[in-house]
Formats: C-alpha cells, structure tokens, sequence
C-alpha cells in the first residue's frame, strides 16, 4: 500500500517553504550577471536544493558583476519569467582591497563604453551634416541646371563669354558636389571600420 502524506505533513512543508520565503533577504531576488563557468556550471546535483519560489532544482552561477565579480552562488535555474535570484553564496564576500579594485575596474569599464557612445553619436552628427550638406547641393545643382536651360532656349546664340561663365558654373558645382561626396564616403568608412573594431575588441 502506498503511503500518502498526511494533512500534518503537508501543512509542515508549506509552514517551512513560507518560512524561508518570508525570511530571505529581499537583495537575493537581485540576479547579477554571470560569466559561464565549466568548472561551476548546469543544476545543483550534490543536494535537492530548489529555489523559493518556483521549487525548481537550483542552478551553479558564477557571478560577473561589481564588487562581487567571481564568487560563486547557488540560485534559480529559471530562465522563463520571474526568477527568484540567489539562494546561497558559495564564496565569502572578497576581500575589502578587491573589492576596491573591482569596484575601479568596473567604472573604467562603464566610462570606456559611455566614451565609445558619445563618440559614436558625434560621428554620427557628422555624417549626417554631410548628408544634409549633400543634399543641398544636389538640390543646388538641380535648379541650376534648370536655370541654365531656361537661359539657353531663352538667349539662345548669346556670347561665348556668357556660356564659359555659366559652364565654369556649373563644372565648379560638380566639384564641389563630388568633394561632399567622397568626403561622407570616407567619414562613412571610417565608423563602419571603429565599429568593427569595437565589436572585435569587445
């Protein structure tokens, strides 16, 4: 005969898991970031350690965040909807001193990365002056180009003079055109070619 757990035991399981549920440390719930581990890493197999709220097996974490950058900890393995964070540090806290360093290493980090930013959305800026610039002398070109038409079946057979000057014009506004152009090509280039790097570096 198979033997059910009684009333009893079952109201002591849920007094228990409420207990820790009520007594945990509501930073726990915080998840940081991790690195993946091989040597620390899948579910917790040493124990039948489940997580508070989800009372799913618990997965082996290693830590990839601030001041606690490498410790290890036990937490929930959920990756679907709310996951209820740390269950246990396997590490103690790192010393004061490391904790420092890490703490510099860190802000050098998130500095470097708001650099690369702010630099990115200068160029940016750039390039699209560029593009506006460009724009405006094709639109330039344009209603040049239609003024000198209008011009030629208007005066038609008018001095060579007058025909060298608008044709000087002209072939100045191509130059001028074509400069604009290779210039936001470069500029172009040159940020697909930092952001390549960047993505490579990182």
């Amino acid at each position: 005969m198979p033997s059910w757990p009684n009333s009893n035991e079952t109201s002591n399981d849920d007094d228990e898991y409420m207990s820790e549920l009520s007594s945990m440390n509501m930073e726990y719930f915080q998840t940081p970031y991790t690195v993946i581990d091989p040597s620390f890493s899948g579910l917790v197999t040493e124990s039948d350690r489940r997580c508070i709220l989800h009372r799913e097996r618990a997965g082996k974490f290693v830590a990839f965040e601030g001041t606690d950058t490498g410790r290890r900890f036990i937490g929930c393995a959920t990756e679907d909807g709310v996951n209820c964070g740390v269950l246990e540090w396997v590490d103690a806290p790192w010393p004061v001193i490391l904790q420092r360093c890490l703490t510099k290493l860190w802000d050098m980090y998130h500095e470097e990365n708001l650099g690369r930013v702010q630099d990115k959305e200068a160029h940016e800026i750039v390039v699209e002056k560029l593009k506006k610039e460009l724009d405006s002398l094709g639109n330039q070109y344009s209603q040049l180009v239609d003024d000198v038409s209008k011009l030629f079946d208007y005066q038609d057979g008018q001095k060579s003079h007058d025909m060298d000057y608008t044709s000087q014009t002209i072939n100045e506004l191509k130059e001028k055109k074509h400069q604009l152009e290779e210039r936001a090509k470069i500029e172009i280039q040159m940020e697909k070619l930092k952001l390549k790097k960047e993505q490579s570096g990182s």
